[in-house]
C-alpha cells in the first residue's frame, strides 16, 4: 500500500486529482454556473503536466545531499513520467477546441507564472530569476494561481473575466485563496532545510519553523473569518457555517500535530488531503442544499 501511495503522490496524480475536485466544487457553490466537463478535465491534465515538469526540470543539477524522497522517486521513473506527460498533452490538444479564444487568453497569465515558478522568467537587476525566488512569495503565488485556475477559470470560461470581480463572486475567490494559502504554508515549513541550502528567502527560512507555523495559524483564522462572513450571506447559513467549521477544526488539528521532523509524504497526505476534504465538503453541502 505504501508503494502505491508514494506513486500516487510523487507522480503528481494526487495533486492533479485534488485540483480537479477543487474545480468541481466551484461549479457547486456558484449559482447558475453550468457544469462543463472539459474544464475540470483540463485542470487535471494541465496540473499533472505542470507539476511533473517542475519536478523534472533540472533535477539532475540538485546536489545529492539535497535530494528528497520525491526527487529520488522521480529520477527512478523519469522516462515513464515523460511518456505520461506527452499523453496528457495530446489529450489536452483534443479538448482545446471546446474553449473559445477569450478563455484561452485568460489562462495564459497563469500558465506563464506557473512556468516561471521553475524557469527564470523574471528580469531583475541581478539577472533572470524564478518567481519562487521572490522573498516570502512561494505560498502566495501558489495559492493565487491555484485559486485563479480552480475558481476563476470555470467562471470566466462562461461569463468573462469581469464576472470574477463582482460583489457576489470575488469574496468567494478570496475565501478560496486564503484557504489554499493556509494549507500551502506548511510546505514552506517542510522544505526549510533544502531552501536554506538553495539560498531561498522563504517564510520558513526567514522566521523559522515555530514562527512560520504561527503565521500560518493567523492565515487559518483569517480564512475562517472570511468563510463565516460568506456563510452569513447565504441561504442555509447555519449549515454552511457548520461545513466550514468542520474544515476549520481539521486544519487547526493538522497544524497542532505538525512537526518539523515529519516525512514529506505525511505533509502531502495531511495538507493536500485537507484540500480534498474541503472540496468534498462544499460539494456535499451544495448537493444536500439543492435536494432540500
Amino acid at each position: 500500500m505504501g508503494r502505491q501511495v508514494r506513486a500516487l503522490i510523487y507522480s503528481n496524480v494526487f495533486v492533479a486529482v485534488l485540483l480537479t475536485f477543487l474545480t468541481a466544487s466551484s461549479y457547486e457553490i456558484v449559482d447558475s454556473l453550468e457544469e462543463r466537463w472539459y474544464v475540470p478535465a483540463s485542470i487535471f491534465l494541465g496540473s499533472f503536466v505542470l507539476y511533473t515538469f517542475h519536478r523534472l526540470y533540472k533535477i539532475d543539477f540538485i546536489p545529492k545531499d539535497q535530494l528528497a524522497a520525491r526527487h529520488l522517486w522521480v529520477l527512478k521513473y523519469a522516462n515513464s513520467l515523460k511518456y505520461a506527460m506527452s499523453f496528457a498533452v495530446f489529450i489536452q490538444l483534443l479538448i482545446l477546441p471546446s474553449f473559445d479564444a477569450d478563455a484561452i487568453v485568460w489562462v495564459i497569465p497563469a500558465a506563464i507564472i506557473s512556468a516561471g515558478y521553475t524557469i527564470p522568467l523574471l528580469p531583475t537587476s541581478n539577472g533572470w530569476q524564478r518567481f519562487r525566488d521572490i522573498p516570502l512569495a512561494k505560498p502566495l503565488i501558489i495559492s493565487i494561481v491555484a485559486s485563479y485556475l480552480t475558481f476563476g477559470f470555470p467562471v470566466f470560461e462562461q461569463w468573462g473575466m469581469n464576472a470574477l470581480f463582482t460583489k457576489s463572486l470575488f469574496p468567494l475567490f478570496t475565501e478560496r485563496m486564503l484557504f489554499l494559502l493556509a494549507v500551502t504554508i506548511p510546505f514552506d515549513l517542510r522544505d526549510i532545510s533544502n531552501d536554506k541550502h538553495a539560498g531561498l528567502n522563504t517564510l520558513a527560512t526567514e522566521f523559522g519553523f515555530k514562527r512560520g507555523r504561527q503565521i500560518g495559524l493567523v492565515v487559518v483564522v483569517v480564512w475562517f473569518a472570511q468563510a463565516c462572513y460568506l456563510s452569513l450571506q447565504m441561504e442555509n447559513n447555519l449549515q454552511m457555517l457548520l461545513t466550514y467549521g468542520v474544515v476549520f477544526a481539521l486544519v487547526l488539528f493538522a497544524y497542532a500535530k505538525m512537526k518539523e521532523a515529519w516525512a514529506e509524504l505525511r505533509y502531502s497526505l495531511v495538507f493536500e488531503g485537507l484540500i480534498v476534504i474541503y472540496s468534498v465538503a462544499l460539494i456535499l453541502f451544495s448537493r444536500f442544499h439543492s435536494m432540500a
